[in-house]
């Protein structure tokens, strides 16, 4: 994730999150907002359309909130 931000899916990202003990406390459209019990708040946009990918800031946004 970290050398290749272009190439993470939307479904590992949402599976990262959930592993971690985020939860969806907010969905509005592609918007997924993400709340962690410990006051941590993340949205990430789903790909929509002919993109498949999640777009590298919000990867570059997940690598800082989780600290990597």
């Amino acid at each position: 994730m970290k050398l290749h931000p272009r190439n993470v899916r939307f479904f590992e990202v949402d599976a990262l999150l959930r592993g971690l003990g985020f939860v969806v406390f907010n969905k509005r459209g592609s918007h997924y907002t993400y709340h962690h019990p410990a006051g941590t708040v993340l949205t990430v946009v789903k790909p929509h359309g002919k993109h498949t990918t999640c777009h590298p800031t919000d990867i570059r946004k997940l690598l800082k909130v989780l600290g990597l």
